[in-house]
């Protein structure tokens, strides 16, 4: 999937990489309220194309909020915003497998601030979080479905409803894993990353029993090095 990715243009589009390090400093040093005008201005200006990747825009926003910014974050986060530019004014050939691969970067980076705020807390913040984490997640693959499916517009409904209960279910269960963040972060994702992968192939008609059997492998035996190598605190 990553080798398909390829930039029509042969040069680096300086304004988008100029909206990007904007974007990440402006995170780093101003306050958030402020940052949010200035992140709102540099993606919906030009509006076009906005509504392609506002899923992953806003999520990217709601980790802003999440997370305590650093020099390693901003830079994260101006690579990430920059991706979502490319994605939006169209200037990478296989859109949907760009996609795929924000969806899933931003799932990881949502799940370790979840799992880094709420910690072992299992009240009403690890409740509210975990519901605004499930929401984030479904909210994006309901869109990634909108932008490359044909599915009528009630299945969709049905498929974000679905992404979201499983993905809720998953935050809530990582709470009780008595490892530390990076590891309930790690385990989660990669149960996540199943559902992000397996759910639109099979919207899209493209599910074969030899890649549900391939991604199925795959990420078991990720998360048996995952947990073999977790230090577990029973």
């Amino acid at each position: 999937m990553v080798e398909k990715l390829r930039s029509i243009s042969k040069r680096t589009s300086w304004s988008l990489v100029l909206k990007a390090v904007i974007f990440g400093v402006a995170w780093w040093v101003l306050p958030f309220w402020l940052f949010l005008i200035i992140a709102l201005y540099l993606y919906f200006i030009p509006i076009t194309g906005t509504g392609k990747v506002s899923a992953p825009f806003f999520v990217l926003l709601l980790i802003s909020l999440l997370e305590s910014p650093g020099i390693v974050d901003m830079i994260i986060s101006a690579a990430i915003f920059y991706f979502i530019l490319l994605i939006k004014d169209l200037l990478i050939i296989d859109r949907r497998s760009a996609y795929e691969i924000l969806m899933l970067v931003l799932t990881y980076l949502l799940l370790r601030s979840f799992f880094l705020d709420v910690g072992g807390s299992f009240g009403l913040r690890a409740f509210f979080y975990g519901l605004i984490g499930a929401v984030a997640i479904s909210a994006m693959a309901a869109s990634f479905v909108k932008n490359f499916s044909e599915a009528p517009h009630p299945f969709r409904r049905m498929l974000g409803w679905m992404t979201f209960v499983l993905m809720w279910q998953l935050l809530i269960v990582g709470l009780f894993l008595p490892l530390d963040f990076l590891y309930q972060s790690a385990i989660i994702f990669l149960m996540a990353a199943i559902l992000i992968d397996l759910v639109p192939q099979y919207v899209f008609g493209e599910l074969t029993r030899a890649k549900a059997l391939a991604a199925g492998s795959v990420i078991f035996s990720l998360l048996v090095i995952v947990a073999a190598s977790a230090r577990w605190v029973l």
